[in-house]
C-alpha cells in the first residue's frame, strides 16, 4: 500500500530519529541497547541490521502486532480513508497459471523442432521439391529461405507426427503446439502439402506456423495457422519483427505490410525496416511491440480504396500509443511483393519516400476529394479526421494538425480545437468512471503461501543464486536505461526478458519472476517501490530483502562514511551486472540441455535419431565456449 507512510506507520510503535536520510530507532522485533533498526521514507521500506527483519508498513503490522494480512490493510486503509475491494485468488487457480507456464518451454522446443524438420524437407527431399519452386518463382534466394526459416509441410498427413514421435516428442505437446491435430486419438498433421512460414518472436524462438496451401481447393483455405498457446498470442507479435528489430531501430522508421511474403520479398530486395501484420487490424499490443524501436510508422497499402477506408478505422490507436504514421499507397493492382519485384529495390525506396504521406493529412485529401461540395459527408469527414486528432497524446502536434486541418477543410480553428477538446473530456470522463477511487486487491495469505513455497528442483545446477541476482535486478533496476547499440535505450526489464527469452525459473524466486514478466507483457514496467510495497507479502518481503541485501545496505548507517571506505554507485554498475547475471543464467541452461543431451545419446533408438542428437550437442558445445569466455566460467561442475 504505497499511500501508507512508513515513518507515520512505524512512528505510532517506534521512537524514530533523523540519522542522514534515514530515520532510525531501538528495533521492536528484538532486545537492543544501540539502534539498528532503520527506516528509509523514500523507499517506504524498514530494515534492521541486527536481527535482519524488513519490510513495508503492512509487514511492519502484521509482525509487531500480530494483525492478519487483510486485518494490517484495513488498518491503514481507515488510517488514510482508503477504499478496500477485496478478491480472492484460490490454490487451485494459482496451480493452474503454474501449469500453464511450464508448458512455454516444451512447447518452444517442439516448434524449434518442427522448424527444422520442414526446413530440411523443403531444401533436402525431393518430396519438396513442389514447396522450393514456389519460393524459387517468388525470387526468394537459399539464403532468403534459411534467414526466414522457410520450409515445407508433408503431404502424406503423417510424417511429420510419426518423426517427431519417433524423436521422442510427445504427442500432446505436439497437438498443443499446434503441429499435429487437435482431435482426439488423432496423430494427423495439422499442416500437410504446404509451404510454411515460421513466426518467431523477439529473441527468435519459433512459437507459430503459417502454411499456404499449393493446390488450390475451394474447401481448404489459402493460408492456415497455428492456433494461439502459451507461448503465441497473434495480436501480439508481428512477422518479421525479430528479423527487422535491428534496422528499425538503426532507421528509426518501420514499414508495415499484410503479409508474409511482402515482408520476405522486401527483405530479399535489401529493405530489412519491415514487418507484417499478418492479415488483420493492428492491435494496441503490436503497436507498443514497434514502439519499443520505434515512432515512426509508415504503413504500405495497395490501390484498393474500399480496403484502404477500412484499414483506416484502425489507425487511430497508432496515433494514441504517440507514434507518427504516414501512409504510402502503392500502384493499382500491385502489393509490396509483386510491386518491389517488378522495379527493384532502388525503385521501391524512392517511391516510399516521394509518395508517403501524414495519416491525418492523408485522411483529409481522401475525403476531402469524396465530400467535395455534399454538406453532410464533409461535415461526417470532419468529424473522422477530428476523432483521429483528438487521439494524439501530444498538445503542439494536436495544435499543429488542427491547423492545417482548419486550412484545408475551410473550417473555423476555433471550432475544431472545441470538438477536439469536447471528444477528449468525454474519454477522459469515461476512464474517471473506470476507476472512481484507489482501491487494494486482497489475496488469501494462507493459500499464497502454500503454493509459493517451492523445494529446488533435482537437476545438474543450482539456478537460485543466478535466478535471485536476475529478479534483484528486475526489481531495482527495472526502469533504468539499458543503452543498446545502434538504437535507443531500452528499460532494463525489456533488455532482460528478451535476453532470457524462452527461459523459465525453478527455484524459489520463479514466483516473483513470472509476476514481473506478467506485468511487462501487459505494458506495465514498474519502479522498486511497486515491489516493495506491494499487496502481495510473499513479493514484498522479497523484494525488500533483495534491494537490501548488498554489502553496503548490510551495514549501519555512516559505516562506510565513519571508515572513509568509497563505495562504488549503484548506477555505475548496473549494467554490468546485469549483463553479467543474464549471460551466467544463459551459461547454466546450456549446461543442463548438454546433460539431457547426453542422457538421450544413451538410450538413442536409431542412428538417425543418434545423427540428430550429435548435431545438436555440437551446437550447444559451440554455445559453452563462447558463454565461458564471455563469463570467464570455464570449469562446468556437476553437483
Amino acid at each position: 500500500m504505497e499511500e501508507a507512510r512508513i515513518d507515520e506507520v512505524v512512528g505510532e510503535f517506534v521512537t524514530l530519529k533523523k540519522r542522514g536520510s534515514s530515520l532510525i530507532g531501538n528495533c521492536p522485533f528484538h532486545n537492543e541497547k544501540t539502534p539498528s533498526f532503520n527506516v528509509s521514507v523514500s523507499r517506504g521500506i524498514y530494515k534492521c541490521f541486527g536481527c535482519g527483519k524488513a519490510g513495508n508498513s503492512v509487514t511492519f503490522l502484521m509482525e509487531s502486532q500480530q494483525m492478519t494480512y487483510v486485518e494490517a490493510l484495513k488498518y491503514l486503509a481507515k488510517k488514510y480513508n482508503i477504499e478496500i475491494v477485496e478478491e480472492y485468488r484460490s490454490e487451485e487457480q494459482k496451480k493452474e497459471e503454474d501449469e500453464k507456464q511450464s508448458l512455454t518451454e516444451s512447447i518452444l522446443i517442439a516448434n524449434a523442432y518442427g522448424q527444422r524438420f520442414f526446413t530440411d524437407y523443403l531444401l533436402h527431399n525431393e518430396k519438396g521439391a513442389v514447396g522450393l519452386s514456389y519460393f524459387k518463382e517468388r525470387g526468394f534466394s537459399t539464403q532468403t529461405i534459411e534467414k526466414f526459416q522457410l520450409g515445407f509441410a508433408p503431404e502424406s498427413g503423417t510424417e511429420f507426427t510419426e518423426t517427431a514421435l519417433k524423436a521422442g516428442y510427445q504427442l500432446d505437446i505436439l497437438k498443443k503446439a499446434g503441429l499435429t491435430s487437435p482431435k482426439e486419438g488423432s496423430k494427423y498433421d495439422f499442416f500437410r502439402n504446404r509451404v510454411m512460414f515460421p513466426v518467431h518472436n523477439l529473441v527468435g524462438k519459433v512459437i507459430a506456423f503459417g502454411g499456404r496451401i499449393m493446390v488450390k481447393d475451394e474447401k481448404s483455405p489459402k493460408y492456415v495457422n497455428t492456433g494461439e498457446s502459451e507461448v503465441y498470442v497473434k495480436s501480439k507479435i508481428l512477422y518479421g519483427i525479430y528479423q527487422a528489430k535491428g534496422d528499425i531501430r538503426k532507421q528509426d522508421e518501420c514499414l508495415l505490410v499484410e503479409g508474409y511474403t511482402d515482408v520476405i520479398s522486401l527483405v530479399q530486395a535489401g529493405i530489412d525496416n519491415v514487418v507484417a501484420s499478418s492479415g488483420t487490424a493492428l492491435t494496441t499490443d503490436q503497436i507498443r511491440l514497434i514502439k519499443r524501436f520505434t515512432h515512426n510508422v509508415t504503413i504500405l497499402y495497395d490501390g484498393d480504396a474500399a480496403g484502404i477506408k477500412a484499414a483506416l478505422r484502425g489507425t487511430d490507436m497508432v496515433l494514441e500509443e504517440g507514434l507518427n504514421v504516414r501512409i504510402v499507397i502503392l500502384p493499382d493492382q500491385e502489393d509490396p511483393d509483386s510491386y518491389v519485384r517488378r522495379v527493384g529495390a532502388t525503385a521501391f525506396t524512392e517511391f516510399i519516400k516521394e509518395n508517403k504521406k501524414d495519416l491525418i493529412l492523408f485522411k483529409t485529401d481522401l475525403y476531402a476529394t469524396e465530400a467535395k461540395s455534399d454538406p453532410v459527408k464533409k461535415a461526417d469527414m470532419i468529424r473522422d479526421i477530428v476523432q483521429s486528432i483528438s487521439r494524439i497524446p501530444d498538445m503542439i502536434q494536436r495544435s499543429v494538425y488542427i491547423q492545417q486541418c482548419a486550412h484545408s477543410m475551410q473550417m473555423s480553428e476555433q471550432i475544431l480545437v472545441a470538438e477536439v477538446n469536447k471528444m477528449r473530456n468525454t474519454r477522459a470522463k469515461e476512464k474517471t468512471k473506470e476507476d472512481v477511487a484507489p482501491h487494494v486487491e486482497i489475496e488469501d495469505l494462507a493459500a499464497s503461501a502454500q503454493v509459493h513455497q517451492e523445494q529446488l528442483l533435482a537437476s545438474t545446477h543450482n539456478p537460485e543464486p543466478i535466478e535471485r541476482d536476475i529478479v534483484r535486478a528486475l526489481i531495482e533496476y527495472g526502469t533504468w536505461e539499458v543503452p543498446v547499440d545502434g538504437g535507443e535505450p531500452e528499460t532494463a526489464t525489456q533488455f532482460i526478458f528478451d535476453t532470457l527469452e524462452g527461459i523459465l525459473f525453478e527455484s524459489k524466486y520463479k514466483y516473483a519472476y513470472d509476476y514481473i514478466r506478467s506485468e511487462f507483457d501487459a505494458g506495465r514496467i514498474h519502479p522498486e517501490t511497486f515491489y516493495t510495497q506491494h499487496s502481495d507479502v510473499e513479493i514484498s518481503r522479497l523484494a525488500i530483502d533483495l534491494v537490501t541485501a548488498s554489502a553496503q545496505d548490510q551495514l549501519s548507517p555512516g559505516w562506510w562514511e565513519k571508515y572513509e571506505v568509497i563505495v562504488p554507485d549503484k548506477k555505475a554498475l548496473y549494467i554490468q551486472d546485469i549483463i553479467s547475471s543474464t549471460m551466467r543464467m544463459k551459461q547454466m541452461k546450456n549446461l543442463e540441455m548438454l546433460y539431457q543431451i547426453e542422457e538421450r545419446m544413451r538410450t538413442a533408438e536409431s542412428a538417425e535419431q543418434m545423427d540428430q542428437l550429435i548435431q545438436h550437442y555440437k551446437l550447444l558445445t559451440e554455445q559453452k565456449k563462447e558463454f565461458a569466455k564471455a563469463t570467464g566460467i570455464v570449469v562446468y561442475k556437476r553437483k
